[in-house]
This record gives structure tokens, C-alpha cells and sequence, in this order.
């Protein structure tokens, strides 16, 4: 079974990005083959992140029996590390020097670490003292934050070096959008039907820990050789020291637009869902499983429809900030939706809101990330320096500032109105209150999160004709 499943979502891969290769063929250097190579790694990035985001709360305190604002905590703690580790892995992957160049090495180490933490995390023994299983608990978060670290953040560099078009990068990135949209539908989907079809236990979750730490190992060491071929820049002896490059990359203003952006937007993201098992057991009344129709609208169907038939093209006619707010907008519309849904709604309803909420979700998504290679490029033509990884480190510490408040957020609002623990995902009814506080972190806070960013979108001005001057003005000095 997990070796059928592993089979179906890399074959479900390579036929989207097959299909992504005809649909977003833009004019420039890169071709298919690199594309998809460097793409697929992101599956492994979104095993990691939609794991951390929706799935590792609630097994802590519906499983293994970890108090709910003690798991929230812990969470934060090992996020607040991770937090920490962003830039200095950025700037050592500017200046790393190896055969296989400045970012590859460290896609090799990030693999094996990340797929060894997914079998740590979810083997906590559920029978261990609250302190200790909170220690085991804590140490098994802080390898899994360090290998995305280790992975993600010259993953997230390469892109800039890859392709100097700004269209172009666009459609490289719509492959990691896709990998995304692939992990994050076995991590929603999958994940909890799978545990639950083993008793939604300790035993059904160590199993998924063992599933996503083989897939994200197999397609993170995919990404290292797929990679093999693809263009890469040569470090530029910076003037200043690291503590100085960090300084002048935080006064690029585009930069800051886009971090706060992104912290907005995810945060809302993660929040959202974060929320949704609660909210389908404990609000809708449905079993864990029902997680595999939400996860096959919201996070396979319409995105990998969305991203190469709407929101490249889109991006392309109208520009990428504007098509940007048009996702932004429409997913805050859509996240209000939940808080008038009742109790018992039907299966297919709850399918229907899913696909409305990912065509924005992928807009979301695609296009936030495409503003990065331009970000990192604006500087280089700025300053002629290469220092894409300090950005993508930065980028990586809003990323996980965002996924550090999510699950906090989410468990201080369910304490503060009355949220019960269990283990074993035994049966309980969950006061009113406690529901109501459900329905804030699914519907008002990424609502509220949403409205915020799309204002933030109104004053962009890093357009591609902006690019095309600052490229004419630096060829021609």
C-alpha cells in the first residue's frame, strides 16, 4: 500500500510537470528537464512544512497526549531556532565552493536529515511522563526544522542563478508551486486517512512518519541530480561582513514588501490549516478520512489545473503583483465562508469550498515565490553582488516566522476558549466555546491576515519593465 501510493503521487508529478513544460514554455535557457529536476525537491519541502503546519498539533494532542498549549509552545520554541538559522545558512551557501558548485551540497545533506526526522516525530511514546515526552518531543522538532533549513534554503536560491527571465522564472517556479500542491495533498490527504485506516493511533501515525520521511528523502536526493545540469553563479567577495550584507539586503525596500507579504500570507495559511482537522471532527462531526476529499480539491485538483491554465497566463497579461492581489483578495472572501458553515455539513460541500479556496491558494503561492528571483535579481544589478542565499535565508526566516505563529496562535486560541486534549483521538465533545474558537482560527484570522497583504500589494513597483531598465542601464556602464 504506502509503496503504491508513494508510486501514484511521483507518477501524478512527473505528468504535471510534463503538462506545466508544454504550458508554461516561455522564451530562455532552461529547459524541462532542469525545471522538473529542481521542482520535484520542492515535494519534500512540502512534506515538511504542510506536516509542521497541519498535522504535528493535533497529533500531539489528539494522539500522543501532549497538553495543547504545551505542544504549542514546544512548536514555537523549535521554530524560534530554526528562525535563527535561516541567514547564517544563506551565507554559508553563498560562499560554499564544491564540484557540484554553491547550493547542491547541501540539498544531499538536507535530505537525509529531514527524512530521519519524519520517523523520529511520529514515534513519540504516547506512555512517557509528560516532561520527557516533551523533552523527546522537542528534540525531534529541532532535527526536523534543521534539515528543511539545510534543504530549503539553497533550494529556494537557485532560481535566480537558474534563468535571468523574468517570465521565464515564473514558470520554474510554477514547478515547485505544483510539488507543493502534490505534498501538501499527501500530507492533508493522505496522511490522516492512511492513520486512520490503521486505528488513527500512535500506530497509524508512526507508519505516515515512515511514508513522508522515505518520500521526502527519495525526492530531495531526486532534486540533487536533477540539478546536476542547471546554471549556476560564482561567489563575489562581498565589500562588507556578513552582519553588513544582512544590513544593506534589509534596506532593499522590494524586499521588505515581499517579507512582510509573505509573513501576512502565510500566517494566514498556516493558521487555516492548521484548523481544518478540528474542524472537520469536532465541528462537521466526519472522521479523519474525510480529510482525503478536502485534500483532493483544495490541494491536488484545482491547483495543478489553476497554476498553468489561469495564473501563469494571467501573470503574464496583466502582471505578477496585480494577479498577486486578485489571489489575495479572493482568498480572504473565500476563508470568511467558514465561519457560517453549520454542523454536519455534507462531504461534497466541503469539496466544493476546497477547490474555491486553492484556485486563490495557488495564485497565492505561485506568484508570492516568483517575486523572490526578482527580488534577488533588483540587488545584483543594484550592488553586483551574488548574495541570492542571503535572501533566500531571509526569506526562509519569514517563512518559519509565519509557521512558528500558526500552531501557536492556533492552541493559544483553543486554550484560552477551553479546548480539550486527548489520546488516541478519543470521542469528546468539545464546549461551545471551544467551537467558536475553531471557527476564529479558520475563518477570521487568515481573513483578517489576507485583507492586510493585499493592501501591502497596492504600492509594487518592481515590474518587469522596471528589471528590463535597471538590466539596459547596467549592460550599458
Amino acid at each position: 500500500m504506502l509503496s503504491c501510493r508513494a508510486t501514484l503521487c511521483f507518477e501524478a508529478l512527473t505528468q504535471m510537470q510534463t503538462m506545466l513544460g508544454r504550458l508554461t514554455r516561455v522564451e530562455g535557457t532552461v529547459p524541462l528537464s532542469l525545471r522538473a529536476g529542481w521542482g520535484v525537491g520542492a515535494l519534500g519541502v512540502a512534506l515538511l512544512f504542510n506536516t509542521y503546519s497541519a498535522i504535528i498539533l493535533f497529533y500531539l494532542t489528539r494522539v500522543a497526549g501532549v497538553a495543547v498549549i504545551t505542544a504549542g509552545v514546544l512548536m514555537m520554541i523549535a521554530k524560534a531556532y530554526d528562525l535563527v538559522t535561516d541567514l547564517p545558512m544563506g551565507i554559508i551557501s553563498d560562499r560554499t565552493r564544491s564540484r557540484f558548485g554553491r547550493r547542491r551540497p547541501w540539498l544531499l545533506v538536507g535530505a537525509f536529515v529531514c527524512g530521519g526526522a519524519f520517523v523520529m516525530l511520529f514515534s513519540t511514546p504516547a506512555e512517557w511522563a509528560d516532561f520527557e515526552k516533551a523533552a523527546y518531543v522537542l528534540a525531534g522538532l529541532l532535527v526536523f526544522n534543521t534539515g528543511y533549513t539545510l534543504f530549503n534554503v539553497p533550494h529556494i536560491a537557485m532560481p535566480a542563478e537558474m534563468s535571468n527571465s523574468y517570465d521565464e522564472r515564473t514558470a520554474i517556479m510554477s514547478f515547485r508551486a505544483v510539488a507543493i500542491m502534490i505534498g501538501t495533498f499527501t500530507v492533508i490527504g493522505v496522511g490522516p486517512t492512511l492513520a486512520a485506516q490503521f486505528g488513527g493511533g500512535n500506530e497509524g501515525y508512526e507508519l505516515v512518519g515512515w511514508l513522508f520521511g522515505v518520500l521526502a528523502l527519495v525526492a530531495m536526493i531526486a532534486c540533487f541530480f536533477g540539478t546536476a545540469g542547471a546554471r549556476a553563479t560564482e561567489h563575489v567577495q562581498p565589500r562588507e561582513s556578513p552582519w553588513g550584507q544582512i544590513r544593506t539586503a534589509a534596506s532593499n525596500v522590494h524586499f521588505l514588501k515581499l517579507a512582510v507579504f509573505k509573513l501576512l500570507t502565510l500566517l494566514a495559511t498556516g493558521v487555516a490549516a492548521g484548523s481544518v482537522l478540528f474542524f472537520i471532527v469536532d465541528i462537521l462531526g466526519h472522521s479523519q478520512d474525510v480529510m482525503l476529499w478536502y485534500a483532493l480539491g483544495g490541494n491536488l485538483i484545482m491547483p495543478l489545473l489553476a497554476a498553468p491554465l489561469f495564473w501563469v497566463p494571467f501573470s503574464r497579461k496583466v502582471g505578477k503583483h496585480r494577479a498577486l492581489m486578485v489571489a489575495t483578495f479572493g482568498f480572504m472572501v473565500g476563508a470568511l465562508w467558514w465561519w457560517f458553515v453549520p454542523p454536519g455539513e455534507p462531504v461534497w460541500l466541503l469539496f466544493l469550498r476546497a477547490l474555491i479556496l486553492s484556485f486563490f491558494g495557488m495564485g497565492k503561492l505561485l506568484l508570492g515565490m516568483s517575486l523572490l528571483p526578482d527580488v534577488q535579481e533588483y540587488d545584483y544589478l543594484k550592488t553586483g553582488l551574488r548574495r541570492e542565499g542571503v535572501f533566500a535565508g531571509a526569506y526562509n526566516m519569514v517563512e518559519k516566522a509565519a509557521f512558528m505563529g500558526a500552531p501557536m496562535l492556533i492552541s493559544f486560541i483553543l486554550w484560552l476558549l477551553g479546548y480539550q486534549s486527548t489520546v488516541d483521538t478519543e470521542a469528546i465533545q468539545q464546549d461551545p466555546s471551544a467551537l467558536t474558537g475553531i471557527r476564529i482560527s479558520i475563518a477570521v484570522v487568515p481573513a483578517v491576515c489576507n485583507l492586510i497583504a493585499g493592501i501591502i500589494l497596492l504600492r509594487w513597483t518592481l515590474t518587469r519593465e522596471y528589471l528590463e531598465e535597471l538590466r539596459a542601464k547596467r549592460e550599458s556602464a
